[in-house]
């Protein structure tokens, strides 16, 4: 009894400060366009954090804030720092099992964080962003085919993961695998399942796709034929927009020697990516002494909307083409890695009420009392996700006015700017929140 109140006392030390309320400052600062306030708090929380469960979130959170912030060395530093975490975490397998098996006790938070799908392709597209306005031309392609290659290799990493699940439940309790095919649990399950519209397939983002095809054809001579395959792909992929198939026509026609006029690339990210909410569902299991466990999961909830976005020259006003909805995403990534997170929850929540039963039966009353607030605090959902990932990439592509005058139109709100001079430039515009203010800056392909 003595250990199990002492597991409780270091739930309850542990559980104060829940993860969503330790990421509110940032969250809001960030939300508002405070770049330069919430890459503080981000350098706050690494220090913090460096050495615990939750560094890689938090070493994602400060790349994307020293890069809004325009501190794009410190920025590339800090995914670095994570991209190296994730990897001594891969490499890490018996650990991994190990605290997996240990988290049935607690709950999933206490794993630490090795980055999701999405977070390690966003992290090398980043990178590249950093290092194309550096000038890093040759270091940013590297970076976009590391990205392109982590979209390949995480469907084979999530069908390990939900099959390491199923083998570490059947260990523990037979009667999970009953509840998943039990009718009233599919009811309440399905209140987890994120509404997509849209198939992107198995971990694919377009605009990682996009920008990667749009390096290779400006920046390296014999790489047209290769960037030519994903905006085909792409094309697919998005339902065959005409600005996918412009540019299609723009580099065969390159290939056949044509020349092309300056030109101009409008990348527009903007909002914010949705964030995990806890829930509370009832699941039916089929066990006589425990028929249903109360278990907290994890819901994905979207914020804000989409903003429209669009570029003018003159009297001439061109729509940015949505490229890519981190809803979308995002969500893709969720659902495919929901089984392996219901698995374990709904048998680690049986295992806790398990252990609550057994206190009271040994120890009456303050066993009951003891063995609910257990109960209570190991049940917490894992709600940790990089909230500074936008909700969505457009793009647009103009030539280059003589004047290289451009009015930039996100929502409700207008800038003006010079373009670079160069044959290929990219203006990038980072929005947040509605709103708030735009960060816009430049860089030459070629």
């Amino acid at each position: 009894m003595r250990r199990f109140l002492l597991l409780i006392t270091l739930l309850l030390l542990t559980s104060c400060a829940s993860y969503e309320k330790q990421t509110q400052s940032f969250r809001g600062t960030w939300n508002s366009g405070n770049t330069l306030e919430a890459s503080k708090v981000a350098n706050i929380k690494v220090y913090d954090n460096i050495d615990s469960k939750d560094s890689v979130i938090w070493l994602l959170e400060q790349g994307a804030a020293l890069r809004a912030n325009d501190q794009l060395e410190e920025s590339n530093y800090a995914f670095d720092r994570a991209e190296k975490r994730i990897k001594f975490y891969e490499n890490q397998a018996k650990l991994r099992i190990s605290k997996e098996t240990t988290s049935l006790l607690t709950n999933l938070a206490t794993i630490p964080y090795e980055g999701k799908g999405y977070d390690r392709v966003m992290l090398n597209t980043y990178q590249a962003l950093n290092y194309l306005r550096l000038g890093q031309k040759d270091e940013a392609l590297v970076e976009l085919r590391q990205a392109n290659a982590e979209q390949k290799k995480e469907l084979i990493r999530n069908e390990r993961k939900i099959t390491s699940a199923r083998k570490s439940t059947r260990q523990l309790n037979s009667n999970i695998l009953q509840t998943e095919k039990d009718y009233n649990a599919q009811i309440q399950l399905r209140r987890l399942q994120p509404n997509l519209n849209l198939d992107y397939g198995p971990f694919v983002n377009p605009f990682t796709d996009f920008l990667h095809a749009l390096c290779l054809w400006s920046l390296a001579d014999d790489q047209s034929e290769n960037a030519l395959v994903s905006l085909r792909r792409i094309y697919e992929t998005l339902g065959r927009p005409q600005f996918i198939s412009d540019e299609i026509k723009l580099v065969d026609e390159m290939l056949s020697g044509k020349k092309h006029p300056n030109l101009t690339y409008v990348i527009f990210e903007t909002g914010v990516a949705p964030i995990l909410k806890e829930i509370r569902l009832d699941i039916p299991l089929y066990d006589r002494d425990l028929p249903y466990v109360a278990a907290e999961f994890p819901r994905l909830v979207t914020r804000g909307h989409s903003i429209s976005s669009s570029v003018a020259t003159g009297e001439i006003k061109t729509k940015a083409t949505m490229i890519c909805e981190m809803d979308e995403v995002i969500g893709r990534d969720f659902k495919t890695g929901l089984p392996g997170v219901i698995i374990r929850t709904v048998a680690s929540a049986a295992l806790k009420a398990s252990a609550t039963k057994n206190a009271g039966d040994k120890n009456g009353d303050l066993g009951k009392i003891a063995g609910t607030v257990y109960q209570i605090f190991s049940t917490k959902a894992d709600l940790r996700t990089w909230t500074s990932l936008p909700k969505s990439f457009a793009v647009t592509r103009i030539e280059t006015p003589k004047n290289r005058k451009l009015t930039l139109l996100v929502g409700s709100q207008k800038s003006e700017i010079i373009v670079n001079a160069g044959k290929v430039s990219v203006v990038y515009v980072k929005g947040f929140a509605d709103g708030a203010p735009l960060k816009i800056h430049q860089f030459k392909l070629k």
